[in-house]
């Protein structure tokens, strides 16, 4: 075989291998609620936002996924504790919770429940904190995942001052309660 010929044979198996890791790319987009519940000495609170967006891929790297939801639209049934809240987080100035996760080497079930844990950065108040969080993703279809998750999270460790009530302020620990319906396509 010739020297063209073996360039020609190579350059046709990295095409047909990039076509084929391009098609094996799955791009992942759905919606979701995620509630933050928050103690305090004489009361409990939970704040739900059911506007969280999702958007990811799953290609032969692993997964790369982002869910987001503005600030503003969280709910604690209580208007004004909402505007404090706002407030305290500087809402108008950092309008997102944002979490975004990775997981090297993961591939999409196409029956059952799988429970996995990635690495997440969490970002509220304009400051992202690493952390690992376990995630439960569940499909009768390989095509649409249910996708629950329950962290906790620091305050102070996203620089927000815990607001006080009577002078007590809140527990540092807040946990972040999730669900999203998610839709893969290829």
């Amino acid at each position: 075989m010739d020297h063209n010929r073996v360039l020609a044979v190579l350059a046709l198996a990295a095409g047909v291998v990039a076509t084929s890791a391009a098609a094996a790319e799955t791009q992942l987009s759905g919606t979701g609620t995620v509630e933050y519940h928050l103690v305090h000495k004489f009361h409990k609170i939970t704040g739900v936002s059911k506007a969280m967006a999702v958007r990811g891929t799953v290609d032969g790297s692993g997964l790369k996924v982002m869910a987001r939801t503005q600030v503003s639209t969280f709910d604690s049934d209580n208007t004004n504790r909402d505007a404090h809240m706002m407030e305290t987080v500087e809402g108008e100035k950092y309008p997102w919770a944002t979490v975004r996760a990775n997981l090297p080497g993961f591939t999409l079930p196409a029956n059952g429940r799988k429970k996995i844990t990635v690495q997440a950065s969490v970002e509220l108040h304009g400051v992202s904190v690493t952390h690992p969080i376990d995630l439960t993703v569940e499909t009768k279809n390989g095509k649409t995942f249910h996708v629950s998750f329950e962290f906790p999270e620091s305050l102070t460790a996203h620089k927000i001052e815990r607001p006080s009530l009577l002078f007590v302020p809140v527990d540092d620990e807040i946990k972040i309660v999730g669900n999203a319906d998610v839709t893969a396509k290829s």
